[in-house]
């Protein structure tokens, strides 16, 4: 049974903090060096301070982030929410020429085993980035950003309608950050509003999209707490905050999630040619000339299209200095199900690991979703190669994550993620 409850967020308060559109971020797994120096220069109260502790300016980045929470809650930046809410969103972004908008809400969700049943994942994990993440909660005793999770309304959409009027009011906040997707919040506490949403959920179940290393570093920080001390049952530490969106939302998008083929030996890059060679027809793809490199990747990704029935297609970028390449597997073999029927799958089970080994492979080959990135690293020759992947179809998601099965790490992209720092989960005796 999913438990939604509505919690004391923690926010910039708008009289001393200033333009709130200067300080959320985008989640700790996407941002670049590059973006984090952008960030911190941005505003000194960014969240990029909290939110990536992993790469923070100190000896021990998680008690230099634990700090500089402290001392913005001591100045007035950030305070708590009087009462508990659940917290509507919209936010709009642009894609593919066309402006859309997603809404959904964020609230508490309780922390539930993946063997109840209740909370879905659908990918593989690295250990070191639940690591990460356990560290900073610890620290912190915080949670910067929610997960992006999935949820089935009710046959008379009856949350769909409930958000979708609550949006139609005067926002309590809107963020306008200069990079990324506007962000509008309503705050609500009427008890009869989240009554019904708690209701009409009770039954769900909730699909992880995008947070899998931060929804098991909350498992594995509530269980590191419990092997210390009793944990009532509703203590905040039991709940993790996330964005719950419908799956017939028109703004939620998939985007295909990139691998990037960086410090390979010369042998082993050949022999990953070989590999490509060996099971792929490959054709050569003529880019716009006139488009800059990550415009070219960009239409690239639009000219692999979406899967149809059981071909398997990935591009290529930089097999052949600044060539592409689309590779389609001559005789994929007969998958026994779902998970291995995934073009994800295919890439790695039998074009990567026939030469590669896992531990190797998460040593030389590592997930983007930044066109922009991509073709800096292949152009400049600090990467080799990328692999340009296609979105993992919903139905296909679906099949597999109600079957407890898991793709490869860092598959699917949802977009756009959620950002930090509009609400912070702070741990405490209750929600």
């Amino acid at each position: 049974m999913a438990d939604i409850q509505p919690f004391r967020a923690v926010r910039y308060n708008f009289d001393i903090a200033g333009d709130v559109s200067l300080h959320v971020c985008p989640p700790f797994d996407v941002i670049t060096p590059q973006l984090q120096h952008e960030l911190y220069d941005r505003s000194p109260y960014n969240i990029v301070r909290l939110e990536l502790a992993r790469r923070g300016l100190s000896d021990d980045p998680y008690e230099r982030a634990a700090e500089t929470s402290q001392t913005w809650k001591d100045s007035g930046v950030l305070k708590h929410d009087e009462e508990p809410s659940i917290y509507v969103t919209e936010e709009e972004f642009e894609y593919r020429g066309r402006i859309l908008r997603r809404r959904g809400f964020i609230a508490g969700v309780r922390l539930e085993d993946y063997d109840q049943k209740v909370v879905l994942p659908h990918e593989g994990t690295r250990s070191e980035w639940v690591a990460d993440r356990v560290r900073l909660m610890g620290a912190a005793q915080s949670n910067y950003s929610p997960l992006l999770v999935i949820y089935r309304d009710d046959l008379r959409s009856s949350v769909t309608n409930l958000i979708r009027a609550i949006a139609g009011g005067e926002p309590t906040v809107v963020f306008e950050p200069p990079d990324m997707p506007q962000l509008r919040l309503w705050r609500v506490t009427d008890p009869g509003t989240i009554n019904v949403i708690q209701s009409v959920l009770r039954d769900s179940e909730i699909f992880i999209a995008d947070g899998h290393h931060r929804y098991e570093a909350a498992l594995r920080y509530r269980s590191a707490v419990r092997s210390e001390r009793e944990v009532r049952f509703d203590e905040s530490v039991n709940f993790r905050m996330m964005l719950l969106v419908s799956f017939d939302e028109p703004g939620l998008i998939t985007r295909g999630y990139h691998r990037l083929v960086e410090s390979a030996t010369d042998n082993e890059f050949a022999e990953l040619i070989k590999s490509i060679e060996l099971t792929c027809h490959i054709e050569e793809w003529d880019p716009p000339h006139a488009a800059t490199a990550t415009d070219r990747i960009e239409r690239f990704a639009i000219e692999l299209g979406e899967r149809k029935g059981d071909e398997v297609v990935f591009g290529l970028y930089g097999k052949e200095r600044g060539k592409f390449h689309i590779a389609t597997m001559k005789s994929p073999p007969q998958a026994e199900n779902a998970l291995e029927h995934s073009e994800y799958s295919y890439l790695h089970s039998h074009v990567i690991r026939p030469v590669v080994d896992q531990e190797r492979e998460e040593q030389i080959i590592s997930p983007h979703h930044d066109p922009e990135l991509i073709a800096r690293r292949v152009d400049d020759g600090s990467a080799r190669m990328a692999f340009i992947m296609r979105p993992v179809p919903l139905d296909e998601f679906v099949s597999i994550v109600t079957r407890g099965w898991r793709l490869p790490a860092k598959t699917t992209n949802f977009f756009p993620k959620p950002p930090a720092g509009a609400v912070i989960q702070q741990f405490g005796e209750t929600l």
